[in-house]
């Protein structure tokens, strides 16, 4: 794989703020970087944080951060600037099941990507992971209700969901129609 000399550009949201700034990942997926238990802290460089009432504006901007993964809610990439040639990892095949996931101050609407069937508690009691993917992920915040964000995916940590539950499956219109 390729390393950047570029940072990636991480959001980081806690229950009050939204933390952004770059962050060298080094041959690794954001949620590889975040279930690493040999560092429980984050240094960002030229970071910005901002209230999550209003994440447009900046309290400050400082060129060095430090956060505490424990505090951390959610976690996802932007829309990078630099184009990555070296990220691509392998993919097995992972059963999508639609979930709604409470957290302190945020829910998430999405899909959980697992393998086999669905097993609520062994998604947030397994131990290896700290922080689990959210794919095709709608953030609606507790503080801004009128702020959606729409990801790819998000990194959700364990330790802050308050509920975790399976949606029902929605059958398009036009299958109900021939039911």
């Amino acid at each position: 794989m390729v390393d950047t000399t570029f940072p990636f550009q991480i959001v980081l949201l806690t229950e009050d703020y939204s933390i952004s700034g770059g962050l060298f990942l080094h041959e690794q997926r954001l949620s590889d970087f975040l279930n690493d238990k040999r560092d429980t802290t984050i240094l960002l460089r030229n970071s910005n944080i901002a209230r999550l009432e209003d994440p447009a504006k900046i309290l400050e901007k400082t060129p060095f951060s430090i956060i505490p993964k424990a505090g951390i809610v959610l976690a996802f990439e932007p829309p990078q600037k630099t184009t990555s040639q070296g990220r691509q990892y392998i993919k097995y095949p992972k059963q999508k099941y639609d979930v709604i996931v409470a957290m302190d101050r945020m829910e998430v609407h999405g899909k959980l990507n697992v393998q086999g069937p669905l097993n609520l508690r062994q998604a947030i009691t397994n131990m290896a992971e700290s922080f689990i993917p959210i794919t095709e992920a709608t953030v609606t915040l507790n503080a801004n209700p009128g702020l959606i964000i729409k990801r790819e995916a998000v990194l959700v940590n364990v330790q802050r969901i308050r509920f975790l539950g399976e949606l029902t499956p929605q059958v398009p219109a036009e299958e109900k129609a021939q039911i």
